[in-house]
């Protein structure tokens, strides 16, 4: 089977649901052979003592969603991974702003590990101005997957996006392990190779992919590897990293146009 380099993006500043769906995620396809960069804007401990031996942490080291929009950026216009799943609301944003200011377009997945509606009561006075960004950007989103049919009908509802692009798929680790099941995983895998237009994955069907929690929970959970950080690779994603790249606007062209899509938002 080839292998692909697959990118998730977190950007909650402590253990989440996302956060261990996300570093489940990233050990089970670690351990089917791909190469799987975990980006966050800052690690934290207990992020980096779960992660699995392979993943590669890519930490943004920003503090703002600015920075953090343009770091992620640069990120992609260098590493190009074929595509980015990010999890959790304020992630989904950041990422298909930077989907929009990267030229080369990586394919974005947008996941919710609670529903949208829960999402935004937890914004409070931010509420509003999420729900037009979520009009906004959530239509150029590849799929959007949510872990229930009623986070689906919130998610067509408040980001405008079609139902054939929305998918009922729980991505719950197993409470023991902390794995994801085999189904859940080679669901998830196949998903984000359909997005990514990988040559040979089976091509997307909304009818096809609605799982339900009990068939997700029915898959045969496979046990963790050992939680090794040796093999971690723990850097910073700034302009000297990603150095010059003909893919990548300038720093200049980059803040007029994020200012110009804050203006339209």
């Amino acid at each position: 089977m080839k292998t692909h380099r697959m990118a998730l993006l977190v950007v909650a500043r402590q253990m989440t649901l996302e956060t261990r769906q996300m570093l489940a995620l990233a050990a089970g396809l670690t351990r089917q052979g791909h190469e799987v960069d975990l980006i966050v804007p800052q690690a934290h401990e207990e992020l980096i003592e779960g992660l699995a031996h392979g993943v590669r942490l890519v930490e943004l080291g920003v503090h703002t969603e600015l920075t953090g929009v343009l770091a992620l950026t640069r990120y992609l216009a260098r590493h190009r991974p074929c595509v980015l799943l990010s999890s959790g609301l304020e992630a989904n944003l950041n990422a298909l702003k930077a989907r929009r200011l990267d030229r080369w377009r990586v394919p974005v997945i947008a996941h919710h590990a609670v529903t949208p509606a829960s999402e935004l009561v937890a914004a409070g006075s931010k509420a509003r101005g999420l729900r037009r960004r979520m009009a906004l950007k959530y239509p150029h989103a590849a799929l959007v997957l949510v872990e229930s049919d009623e986070a689906g009908c919130q998610a067509r509802h408040e980001g405008g996006i079609e139902a054939a692009r929305v998918v009922t798929l729980p991505l719950a680790p197993d409470e023991e392990t902390g794995a994801l099941s085999e189904h859940q995983l080679m669901q998830c895998l196949s998903l984000m190779l359909s997005a990514a237009e990988v040559e040979g994955a089976s091509p997307f069907s909304s009818q096809s992919w609605q799982v339900s929690s009990g068939k997700a929970a029915s898959g045969l959970a496979q046990s963790s590897p050992s939680l090794d950080t040796s093999g971690v690779v723990s850097r910073q994603a700034t302009s000297a990293d990603t150095g010059a790249s003909a893919s990548l606007m300038s720093s200049a062209s980059l803040q007029a146009e994020l200012a110009n899509s804050g203006a339209r938002e």
